[in-house]
């Protein structure tokens, strides 16, 4: 507490800096009145930028290759799912459904990310209150969808395998299936709401120029913690629980189910197979926990016990850091479905060959001559 009490400022106030795309609750000068200025003492603001030149390419690296992976390899296997009638089941038009939500992230919301933590070191905002509360809103709408279509995935892999829930497009599930997808999708959205609402453009003292970020009025702060801590509970440790019990269940299913062949051994390509099956579920498993445990972890300090983090000059950095792990679920989720697929990376081969032969056959005079 020594250093708010150097400043000057309230634990409210410390908050403020501990995401400027993050939730975070602020009182300004002592006031939590709507009309308040919301300038934010320099200060304090140049206590919290100890961002290190590793750490500012640790998040940029992770930020361009989100973007090169999940703005390119999900437009191919959108594409794949959606060009060969052999990829149309139920589980890939949700893998597409993911793939879509991690491209927004992407290719609408990264560029952003970029130009505001890494490029401009002072962290100045151009873009006005209204891109703020977009790019925020749309951020965290589509995380959501990603994490709730994870969830869906574990959950339909689960019942068919279980109950022998058809796999395949027919009539029924795919109606079934819109229903599940918009579900996904509108509580997505109505999740996210309070981000778009809470998060403006607001000035630094001295320089003139904004931040953007999400700051809630310090009378709504019991709010805000019920409504992080539902996030928390229904965006990780829900989701968490059901895909753990769905894909430790599946693995051992597969792993115990009874053998076939000569001398009650499977074939080397079945046996292979189920080995491919189990590694991506746990795979997928450990990959959302590894990405998003310390972003939850970080946040659950800031919140509840501030001042654990007011010892370091680098908790802003810190926030960056864990944030960007959070982001790059969604080029994991890519890589994830494309790299641990042969089906996909089968059809999707054929659809290069598809493509440049409907190039030539497009344009006859472009061949070798």
């Amino acid at each position: 507490m020594a250093e708010a009490a150097k400043t000057n400022l309230t634990i409210s106030e410390i908050w403020d800096t501990y995401g400027d795309y993050g939730p975070d609750i602020v009182s300004i000068n002592g006031k939590s009145e709507d009309n308040c200025s919301y300038k934010i003492s320099e200060d304090y603001l140049a206590y919290n930028r100890g961002d290190s030149l590793a750490a500012s390419i640790f998040v940029g690296t992770i930020y361009v290759a989100t973007i090169v992976t999940c703005g390119i390899g999900n437009i191919l296997l959108m594409a794949t799912i959606v060009m060969y009638k052999k990829m149309r089941t139920v589980t890939n038009a949700l893998i597409a459904n993911l793939a879509f939500s991690d491209f927004i992230v992407s290719v609408v919301c990264v560029p952003f990310i970029i130009d505001y933590y890494v490029v401009r070191a002072e962290r100045p905002w151009f873009y006005g209150d209204t891109i703020c509360a977009v790019i925020n809103y749309l951020r965290m709408a589509s995380l959501y969808v990603s994490t709730n279509s994870l969830l869906l995935i574990a959950v339909h892999r689960y019942r068919t395998m279980f109950t022998h829930l058809p796999n395949q497009d027919t009539s029924g599930s795919r109606k079934f299936l819109v229903v599940q997808i918009l579900l996904v999708w509108l509580v997505s959205l109505l999740l996210a709401v309070p981000v778009a609402v809470y998060s403006r453009a607001f000035p630094y003292t001295t320089t003139g120029s904004n931040f953007c970020g999400q700051i809630w009025p310090t009378r709504l702060e019991p709010m805000y913690k019920a409504y992080y801590m539902l996030l928390f509970l229904l965006e990780f440790v829900l989701p968490v629980i059901i895909m753990c019990f769905c894909y430790i269940r599946i693995a051992l299913h597969i792993w115990y189910r009874p053998q076939t062949g000569q001398a009650g051994h499977l074939p080397p390509e079945r046996q292979h197979h189920r080995e491919k099956v189990i590694q991506l579920l746990i795979v997928t498993l450990l990959c959302f926990i590894v990405c998003w445990l310390p972003y939850h972890v970080y946040a659950i300090v800031r919140d509840f016990a501030p001042h654990l983090l007011l010892v370091s000059r680098y908790n802003t950095t810190l926030f960056f850091i864990v944030e960007a792990l959070g982001m790059a679920q969604g080029m994991v989720n890519t890589i994830i479905y494309i790299g641990m697929n042969s089906a996909v990376r089968q059809h999707m081969k054929q659809l290069f060959i598809d493509l440049k032969n409907r190039r030539i056959t497009n344009n006859p005079h472009s061949g070798p001559h």
